[in-house]
């Protein structure tokens, strides 16, 4: 993004994949925050994300490394390296140690989701990510659908930069009036807003409201800038869409979307109808949004109009607790204390 005021990542917990798609024995290379890692899932089901690279000669232990058991073995000499980074044997040398260890990146699997903290200057995770309760409670509602939007010109901030615009449904979303704000709290690291709209303003009937103009919400909360969950509450048919964008590096981020809705009375075990519709629906509207921040250009002091100053700047100011003044490693913290 051009003239960004920012050179690093933002601190708060980010998404790096779906627990469902990482199988016991799995590995994976993956590219977060400008740095080469690998993803694996031991024997018993623990995950782990370490820094990429064998501390022996620098094998990227995401193209050929193999689970044993509860570590990685090395594809270049079969160097195994515990979850937690810790060297665990030398194959041809099992007497010998050596003080050498991988990075370790603090991870968390919650509501299905597999979870990485950032912050720039090494701390270790200071609030926890709670879920989406509707993301747990399958009785009611139907089974998360995994949406790999996948790499995109696109900064962490943006999503949740949606969250005080209540003009843009208009041009963006074909919405047929802006969003009313309904509450604004700020909490630390969370944010949590509603905003009140009528759907199907202006329309006797939509697939979305069969029987007129509804009065409904969309009530968003945030955690940081790499979560934030839009619910869409409809007269009694509720959407939950997460958005999560994790840095690749300083222009790029991988985009996730889990979406599940209420189950409805006349539905089977899988969504249908209206539910069904309104998950394909959300998939479409915020691929609206990313056309638009994919060639966006950051106003640091916009001209605000018609009263968006009032929550955009709070929103602005909210944002920049997240940023720090330098950029940090995992493999830092591991060298300080070499």
């Amino acid at each position: 993004m051009k003239d960004w005021p920012y050179t690093v990542f933002p601190t708060g917990w980010y998404q790096v994949g779906y627990s469902s798609e990482l199988q016991p024995g799995d590995v994976r290379p993956a590219m977060y925050f400008d740095q080469h890692l690998v993803m694996f899932r031991t024997e018993t089901g623990e995950v782990s994300l370490l820094d990429a690279y064998c501390q022996h000669l620098g094998a990227h232990l995401g193209y050929g490394g193999t689970v044993k058991g509860e570590c990685i073995e090395c594809p270049f000499h079969g160097w195994l390296w515990q979850a937690d980074g810790e060297l665990a044997e030398i194959p041809y040398a099992p007497g010998e140690r050596r003080r050498v260890k991988i990075a370790r990146w603090v991870t968390r699997e919650v509501n299905g989701l597999i979870l990485v903290w950032y912050d720039a200057f090494g701390r270790e995770p200071f609030w926890e990510w709670p879920g989406i309760p509707e993301f747990a409670d399958v009785e009611h509602n139907y089974p998360i659908v995994h949406d790999h939007v996948g790499i995109r010109k696109i900064i962490p901030q943006s999503p949740v930069e949606n969250t005080p615009d209540y003009y843009h449904f208009m041009w963006v979303h074909g919405a047929g009036q802006p969003g009313k704000p309904l509450l604004w709290k700020e909490d630390q690291h969370y944010l949590h807003t509603r905003v009140g709209f009528w759907y199907g303003h202006g329309k006797k009937a939509t697939w979305m409201t069969p029987n007129g103009p509804v009065f409904g919400e969309i009530e968003t909360e945030a955690w940081g800038l790499g979560l934030s969950n839009a619910r869409f509450v409809l007269d009694g048919f509720i959407t939950n869409q997460l958005t999560a964008a994790t840095p690749v590096d300083a222009e790029h981020s991988q985009l996730f979307e889990t979406i599940t809705v209420n189950r409805q009375p006349d539905g089977g075990p899988e969504p249908t109808g209206r539910a069904a519709r309104m998950i394909e629906f959300q998939k479409g509207q915020i691929r609206r949004d990313f056309a638009i921040w994919e060639n966006q250009r950051y106003v640091e002091h916009p001209p605000f109009a018609g009263g968006e100053e009032e929550h955009y700047a709070r929103f602005r100011r909210w944002s920049r607790q997240f940023y720090s003044d330098k950029p940090y490693t995992a493999s830092t913290e591991v060298a300080a204390a070499s």
